[in-house]
C-alpha cells in the first residue's frame, strides 16, 4: 500500500493506493499506523484493482477517522479509474494530483536526487553536464509500490504496443508490472510485447523498428534532450512517454507522468548545460561522474595539504640549473606541441649550440659532442629531423660536425620529405634528430615510417626529453628501441632528461590571462569595469596583452605581472632550491624560476604519489606562500600549481589563511617584494578559488584602493563572487 498526502482546494487530501492488502484488517492496520504519525486528512482517495475483492473499511475501528470524507475507485487494465459509487471517470485534476503525489513520493522516499560536490559534475546519458542527477534505479525496489506506479503507465499501453523500448534496464520492472496486470485481469488474449533497451548515448534510426506499433519509455528527462533525440530520428511525440520530467519547456510535446520544476524536488541551484557552457559557468568542477553500471555520488573528500621543502627537489635539479644558468634557453608560453597547443615551457637548443669546434664549449655542447664521438657511428647516411626549427638546427649542427670531423657529407632532411626505397636490402644508417620530446608522438611517426627499413641502423638522438615520470621515459625509450632484435634493435640517445607535467594541459594560465585581457580591452561589460578602469590601467593591460600575443621569443623576463611600482619580480639570494651561490638576482630569468618551482612541485607529486580523486583532494598548504615569500616564487607557485591544488573553496580554514596572505600582499604593496597582481589575476582567471565570504572580504577591504589595477582586478573577482552566489 502507498499512502501519500497532497493539498487540493486548500484541503489536505490523502491518497491510499492498495496493491497487496489481502484483507480489510491489513488495510485498516496500515491506516492506523499512518495516522499515529501524521495529520488526519479531510479527504481520502482509495484506489483498488477492478476485481472481486472487497475492502470494507470500518471507520469506527480507526481513531480520528470518522470525519474523513472518502472516495473509492477501481482501475482497470487500460488505466481507466472510476468512482465505485457513481461509476464515472475520476476528475482529471484529482487524477493528476494522485499521479504526482505517488510518483513524487517515491522520488523523495528513496533519496533519488543526487547532488554533485563543489568539484564534480554528472555526465548525463544524453551528453549534457549537470549539477544533479535523478537516480531512477533507487525508486523501483518494492514490488507493491512498483505495481501501484504502473497504474498510471497503463493508459499509455491501452493500444497494446508490440514493442516497448526503455532507455535503462532499471525501469523494466515497471513495464513487467503493467504486462502482468493486463494478463491477470480482463484480457482474453495474453499480451506479450517485446521489451527492448536502447542507448540514450547513441540513438539512431537503425536501432528502432516498427515505430507505429511501438512506445518509447524515457526514465528521466532533465531538459528534454533525449525525447528530442528520439523525435529527431523519426519517433512521433505521441509515442514518447517520460516518467520524470524536469524540462521547463512549455508546452511539452511528449507525454509525461510526473512533471516537476527544477527546484521542487531537485534544488534551486540545479543546472544542466552543454559541456562547453557548463565549463564556463563552473570552471572548478573538474571531476566527472559517469554512469555506466553502478551509479554513485561522492562523499566529502579528505583534504590533504602539499607543503614543499628543500628535499622535494629532484637531486639533479640544482646541478641542471647550474649547468645552464648562463644561457637564455628556457621560455614560457611559446611554440606548438604535437597537439597544436601552446607549450607551457619551451627549450631552445639553438641558444645552447654554437659550434663544436670552438674552445670553451658550454655543458650542452660538451655533452653533445661526447655523445657524437662515443655513441654515433661514422657511416651515417641520412640525418632526419622532426618537423620543427629547433630539431633542424640540431640536425644541421651534427651535419656540420660530420663534415668537419669525418670529412663526410651527410644528407639532412625533414622526416615528412624522407623518400624510402621499397624492398631496399643494402643497409643504411639513419640518425633521427629531435630537439625536445614531450609525449613522443612525432618520433613515433618517424619510427612507423622507418619500419620498412628493417636492414638499416636507426639511431634516435634527442636534445631534451621531457616526460611526466621515469616510467613514462622508460616506456617511451623501450617503444622506440623495440624491433627485430627486441629492445636492442635501435639506439635512443638523450643529452638531458627532464621530468615535468604533461604539457597538453588546457589550463595554461597565460592562455586564460590572454582571454581575460581580451574581454577587458574590447570593453566586454560582463565584469562592469568600463567606468572604473583608467587610461594608465588600460595601457598596463594592453602592454601585457601584446606580450602574450606577440611572443615569438616566448616569455622570459615577463613571465609574471610586474610589481605595483613597475619593477619586474626578481629572485633574491639564498634560493632554497639552488645549492650554489655564483649568481646575481638580475641574472636569473623569470622563466628559469618558474621552471624550477614547476619541477619541484611535480617531483613532490611523483614522490608522494599524489592522485586527485573525488575521495581525496590535495591542495597547496597556504604556508607555502609564507615560507617562500619572494614575490617571484609566490607567482611561480600560482602559475605552476593546478586549479585543483589552488581550490581553497573546499577548505574554509585554508581559504581564510590565503585571504590573510592576499590582504598582506596588497597592503603597502609598493614597498614590498610581493606579487599582489599575480594573486588577484589567479582569482580572476579561475586558477585560485576562495570561499565566497573570503572573496567578498578582500573586495570590501580594498575596493577603494589607490591602485587602479588592484581595483579593476578586485571588481572582476567580485563579479565572479556575485555569479557564484547566484548559482550556489
Amino acid at each position: 500500500m502507498i499512502i501519500s498526502t497532497f493539498k487540493y482546494l486548500n484541503k489536505l487530501h490523502w491518497c491510499v493506493a492498495i496493491s497487496s492488502c489481502s484483507s480489510n484488517e491489513d488495510l485498516e492496520t496500515d491506516i492506523k499506523d499512518f495516522l499515529k504519525n501524521n495529520y488526519a486528512p479531510e479527504v481520502i482517495h482509495i484506489l483498488r484493482p477492478n476485481n472481486d475483492i472487497v475492502y470494507e473499511i470500518k471507520k469506527e475501528r480507526i481513531p480520528n477517522f470518522e470525519n474523513i470524507t472518502s472516495h473509492e475507485y477501481k482501475y482497470n487494465t487500460n488505466g481507466s479509474i472510476k468512482n465505485i459509487v457513481e461509476n464515472v471517470e475520476i476528475d482529471d485534476e484529482i487524477y493528476q494530483e494522485l499521479l504526482s503525489a505517488m510518483y513524487s513520493r517515491m522520488l523523495v522516499k528513496y533519496d533519488s536526487v543526487l547532488k554533485a560536490g563543489h568539484e564534480s559534475y554528472f555526465i548525463l546519458p544524453a551528453g549534457n553536464f549537470a549539477t544533479h542527477f535523478i537516480r531512477i534505479g533507487n525508486i523501483f525496489k518494492e514490488s507493491e509500490e512498483i505495481n501501484m506506479l504502473s497504474i498510471f503507465l497503463l493508459p499509455h499501453l491501452k493500444d497494446n504496443p508490440e514493442i516497448i523500448y526503455c532507455d535503462t534496464p532499471t525501469i523494466f520492472s515497471l513495464i513487467y508490472a503493467c504486462i502482468l496486470y493486463k494478463n491477470l485481469i480482463g484480457e482474453e488474449k495474453k499480451y506479450n510485447p517485446r521489451i527492448k533497451f536502447y542507448s540514450s548515448y547513441n540513438v539512431t534510426r537503425d536501432i528502432v523498428e516498427n515505430t507505429e506499433k511501438a512506445i518509447f519509455i524515457v526514465s528521466t528527462s532533465i531538459n528534454g534532450s533525449l525525447p528530442t533525440k528520439l523525435n529527431g530520428v523519426g519517433i512521433d511525440w505521441s509515442k514518447i512517454v517520460v516518467l520524470y520530467s524536469f524540462d521547463q519547456t512549455e508546452p511539452l510535446r511528449y507525454n509525461v507522468l510526473c512533471k516537476q520544476t527544477s527546484d521542487q524536488y531537485v534544488s534551486s541551484d540545479f543546472e544542466s548545460l552543454k559541456p562547453e557552457d557548463f565549463k564556463k559557468r563552473f570552471p572548478n568542477r573538474t571531476f566527472e561522474i559517469k554512469f555506466e553500471n553502478e551509479q554513485f555520488i561522492p562523499t566529502s573528500p579528505t583534504i590533504s595539504k602539499i607543503l614543499l621543502t628543500q628535499n622535494d627537489a629532484r637531486k639533479t635539479l640544482s646541478r641542471f640549473m647550474h649547468n645552464y644558468l648562463a644561457y637564455d634557453f628556457i621560455s614560457c608560453y611559446k611554440g606548438k606541441n604535437s597537439m597544436s597547443k601552446t607549450r607551457d615551457l619551451y627549450f631552445d637548443v639553438s641558444k645552447l649550440l654554437r659550434s663544436f669546434n670552438e674552445e670553451d664549449p658550454n655543458y650542452f655542447e660538451k655533452k653533445t659532442k661526447q655523445l657524437l664521438i662515443n655513441q654515433l657511428p661514422i657511416n651515417i647516411t641520412s640525418i632526419v629531423y622532426v618537423d620543427d626549427d629547433e630539431s633542424k638546427y640540431l640536425a644541421d649542427k651534427i651535419k656540420d660536425y660530420y663534415s668537419t670531423a669525418h670529412k663526410k657529407e651527410v644528407n639532412c632532411v625533414s622526416y615528412k620529405n624522407l623518400k624510402l626505397e621499397v624492398g631496399l636490402t643494402s643497409p643504411s644508417c639513419y640518425l633521427i634528430c629531435s630537439s625536445c620530446i614531450s609525449n613522443g608522438k612525432k618520433i613515433s611517426e618517424v619510427s612507423r615510417k622507418l619500419r620498412s627499413q628493417e636492414h638499416s641502423q636507426i639511431i634516435y638522438f634527442n636534445g631534451f626529453v621531457r616526460c611526466i615520470d621515469d616510467e613514462a621515459y622508460k616506456n617511451l625509450k623501450n617503444n622506440i628501441k623495440y624491433g627485430k632484435y627486441s629492445f636492442t634493435t635501435y639506439s635512443f640517445i638523450t643529452v638531458d632528461e627532464i621530468l615535468l607535467p604533461n604539457e597538453d594541459s588546457d589550463t595554461i594560465s597565460w592562455e586564460s590571462e590572454k582571454e581575460l585581457l581580451t574581454s577587458l580591452l574590447e570593453g566586454f561589460n560582463e565584469f562592469e569595469t568600463d567606468t572604473l578602469i583608467n587610461e594608465k590601467t588600460k595601457k598596463f593591460f594592453k602592454l601585457r596583452y601584446d606580450e602574450l600575443v606577440d611572443n615569438q621569443e616566448g616569455l622570459v623576463n615577463n613571465v609574471f605581472l610586474n610589481k605595483s611600482n613597475g619593477d619586474r619580480l626578481l629572485l633574491n639570494k639564498n634560493f632554497a632550491f639552488f645549492d650554489f651561490e655564483t649568481w646575481k638576482p638580475s641574472d636569473i630569468q623569470q622563466s628559469k624560476v618558474y621552471f624550477t618551482i614547476l619541477s619541484v612541485l611535480h617531483n613532490y607529486r611523483i614522490e608522494k604519489k599524489i592522485k586527485q580523486t573525488i575521495y581525496e583532494r590535495f591542495i597547496l598548504d597556504p604556508e607555502n606562500f609564507n615560507r617562500y615569500n619572494d614575490g617571484i616564487i609566490q607567482a611561480s607557485i600560482l602559475r605552476a600549481a593546478t586549479t585543483k591544488e589552488l581550490n581553497y573553496q573546499i577548505d574554509s580554514v585554508a581559504s581564510s589563511k590565503v585571504t590573510n596572505i592576499i590582504i598582506s600582499e596588497i597592503q603597502d604593496s609598493e614597498n614590498k617584494d610581493t606579487a599582489p597582481y599575480e594573486f588577484l589575476m589567479a582569482i580572476c582567471i579561475g586558477k585560485l578559488t576562495l570561499c565566497n565570504n573570503d572573496l567578498n572580504t578582500i573586495y570590501d577591504k580594498f575596493k577603494d584602493h589607490d591602485d587602479n589595477i588592484i581595483k579593476v582586478l578586485l571588481k572582476i573577482s567580485h563579479q565572479k563572487y556575485i555569479i557564484s552566489q547566484k548559482t550556489a
